[in-house]
């Protein structure tokens, strides 16, 4: 039997009684070095590896095998040859290993960061659609300024079906100032491309639902995949979401006030909670029980973020089990 040793310097082959009988060093390249390792690691071939693997019917591949501790002990006296001295192996096996980390790093899967993106671009067209919505509002207001839908969407709409004031009902009592074709046509382009946001909106809130689940869990089973991925958004990362206590997540998303208050320019108190406020129990409670309830929550959060982070386990059921027990005792207090 002939065994397989494979390093950094290249890949080494023994018999059964620990001696060398073929090596073949790598080119002395740490990028490339680095992907074979990897590939090695993965159980993949790479042309090296497929040349002694033809040479070699009888070869053992898995590792660790019976020469490996031995090429272990005397890995420096077997390589050194391919070197001048022990400084430029030990900056070869330097580079290598910064090399084999690069890569490492460069795919891990950054998904938390594809939801702070999505969630903050949600956040940017939600700014858009208010401040269109407003001049829109202003501009058929001029032609008729009698039309009383609250629904900014609904508004939108119903100016592209509709356009011309004449096409409502009661329309003849409008105030409003007269309007050429063009000006009516101009308008309505306008709140099809509002509505075309709208619709926009609903895509990605469409995506998020879909995502954040897959990528965390338990923050999405305690808050919703909208108030979870704006929360990991604030905390700009949810590895920085994990490491927090539950005081600083209870405050995402006030740091202003917060800062404010710290500066004396607050008389207030300090605030109770940033972003959970938009958590439906705690905007629709009392509010001297507010401060108590996102007490609750975010303990229960700090947990959630450190199982999505660290051990990828769903521990969603029994946190909100747990967080709606005590959100009983204080409803009941």
């Amino acid at each position: 039997m002939h065994y397989l040793c494979i390093n950094p310097v290249g890949i080494f082959i023994f018999d059964e009684k620990n001696k060398l009988v073929k090596f073949k060093y790598f080119d002395k390249n740490p990028e490339e070095i680095a992907i074979k390792l990897e590939k090695f690691e993965k159980q993949e071939d790479f042309p090296e590896l497929q040349e002694i693997k033809k040479e070699f019917k009888d070869l053992v591949i898995e590792q660790p095998n019976k020469t490996t501790e031995y090429f272990r002990e005397n890995f420096r006296e077997i390589v050194l040859e391919n070197f001048k001295n022990e400084t430029e192996l030990n900056q070869f096996l330097n580079s290598v290993l910064i090399a084999k980390t690069k890569l490492k790093i460069s795919k891990i899967e950054r998904r938390d960061k594809l939801i702070i993106q999505t969630v903050s671009s949600l956040n940017d067209l939600e700014k858009i659609l208010n401040t269109m919505c407003e001049r829109l509002r202003e501009w058929y207001g001029l032609h008729y300024p009698e039309l009383d839908v609250k629904d900014h969407e609904k508004f939108a709409k119903l100016i592209v079906e509709h356009g011309d004031r004449t096409n409502f009902k009661d329309f003849e009592t409008s105030m409003g100032m007269e309007l050429k074709k063009d000006d009516v046509k101009v308008l309505q382009e306008y709140a099809k491309q509002l509505k075309e946001l709208y619709d926009l909106r609903k895509q990605i809130e469409k995506y998020l639902e879909k995502i954040v689940p897959e990528e965390i869990q338990n923050l999405n089973t305690l808050l919703g995949s909208t108030l979870a991925a704006r929360l990991l958004a604030s905390a700009g990362s949810l590895e920085k979401l994990a490491k927090m206590p539950s005081s600083s997540i209870q405050l995402l998303g006030a740091e202003k006030s917060l800062f404010k208050f710290l500066r004396g320019r607050e008389r207030d108190r300090p605030p109770r909670f940033g972003l959970l406020y938009l958590h439906p129990d705690i905007s629709t409670s009392k509010r001297e029980l507010q401060g108590k309830i996102a007490r609750a929550l975010s303990s229960k959060l700090t947990l959630a973020a450190r199982a999505d982070f660290y051990t990828k386990k769903d521990i969603s059921k029994k946190l909100l089990e747990d967080y709606k027990k005590k959100l009983k005792e204080i409803l009941k207090a």
